[in-house]
């Protein structure tokens, strides 16, 4: 199983602004590929749309056909492959980038955790795919990306905030409302059904922390990356 991270020193991983497969930031995610092992043409890339025909809580099944080598890009808010070698790419900047990995039945997922997906019950979906493909939730592992905590995650209004779901995850101050995105996102992992225990939650902030883009402090057009696979 390989998780990896890219950082800003590996350059942007996606740049809306030139578009999102432009030549010098495909050059970037073959080069960090590369740097672990990985050849590209076997990564599929997840793209996130953001309009008012989405529901957030699409997960897509991919595998070898799937792959940089035969399409770009393939859409989702979570991709989910049982096949080893098929590596799966998320770019963000504050949102969760989220790895659900089962070592019995060799089964991943990687989801893409923002305020949009994170309204949603993707999670459950996610747990449920897991369940469906033979998983026991006692056995699945979590890890979540570097991400904005909620010391910095700012709102001025948010509409669940007084939800019993949200509540404990929103800090009131004078301000606004500052959402704790990392917290309440473990919890849905836990009531879904996987122990806490299997669950790394990151303690770097993309905010403060100076190797990772952070749409929050400027970073409107530079992404990190997660790249996570099955090694076959």
């Amino acid at each position: 199983m390989l998780v990896a991270l890219s950082s800003k020193s590996d350059g942007t991983m996606l740049d809306r602004a030139v578009g999102v497969h432009n030549g010098s930031v495909q050059s970037n995610r073959t080069a960090f590929c590369s740097q672990v092992g990985v050849d590209y043409g076997n990564v599929v890339f997840q793209r996130i749309v953001y309009d008012d025909t989405q529901t957030y809580d699409r997960i897509v099944e991919v595998g070898h056909a799937d792959t940089a080598r035969y399409v770009s890009e393939v859409r989702g808010d979570a991709l989910f492959t049982g096949t080893p070698g098929v590596g799966l790419l998320l770019p963000v900047a504050d949102c969760v980038a989220t790895v659900v990995y089962d070592p019995v039945h060799q089964s991943l997922a990687l989801l893409h955790l923002g305020r949009h997906s994170s309204l949603t019950t993707l999670i459950t979906k996610t747990i449920d795919l897991f369940t469906r493909h033979g998983s026991d939730t006692a056995d699945l592992l979590v890890w979540m990306s570097p991400n904005i905590h909620q010391s910095h995650y700012r709102m001025d209004y948010f509409d669940q905030a007084d939800t019993p779901e949200w509540q404990p995850f929103v800090s009131r101050r004078k301000d606004g409302l500052y959402i704790d995105l990392q917290g309440h996102n473990r919890q849905q992992f836990v009531k879904a059904g996987v122990r806490d225990l299997h669950i790394y939650s990151s303690p770097h902030n993309t905010a403060e922390h100076n190797d990772y883009f952070s749409h929050s402090q400027g970073d409107t057009t530079g992404r990190f990356a997660v790249l996570a696979m099955i090694k076959p």
